[in-house]
């Protein structure tokens, strides 16, 4: 087991990690918007709900996360579309709870905006100092 689990981490080593576990993370979000009904989500997002419901947001997020897994498993260098990938949904939904609290739509939107902001950022951040680095350097 600890042999397979240490073949697997030098495959993916953090950019994979990365993508691969927020690949799942976003599945199960996105199932979440899918399948429960929470008024401060579809208050704070209501800027996107007029592009799309709530369950086609959802499968956005699911196709992300598989978007993510996909990419975790290829090789640094080929996988930067990944990082896009997992980056959208979580940069349109504080997008869309910025406007909300800033046109006074839904005024509490503003304490989720740093939490999307910090997702985003955290993901750049692992993209920027992994960049380029081959497996086993």
């Amino acid at each position: 087991m600890r042999a397979a689990l240490l073949r697997v981490w030098r495959h993916l080593d953090w950019r994979g990690v990365t993508l691969a576990g927020l690949g799942v993370l976003w599945i199960v979000y996105g199932l979440g918007l899918i399948l429960t009904t929470r008024s401060s989500i579809t208050s704070g997002t209501a800027p996107l709900l007029r592009i799309m419901c709530i369950e086609a947001w959802g499968g956005v997020w699911i196709g992300s996360g598989a978007l993510g897994i996909i990419a975790g498993a290829l090789r640094p260098g080929r996988d930067v579309w990944g990082f896009a990938a997992v980056c959208l949904p979580p940069a349109y939904w504080g997008l869309s709870f910025t406007a909300t609290a800033a046109t006074g739509a839904y005024e509490v939107a503003w304490a989720a905006v740093p939490i999307y902001a910090a997702i985003v950022l955290l993901i750049a951040i692992v993209a920027v100092l992994t960049r380029g680095r081959s497996h086993g350097r």
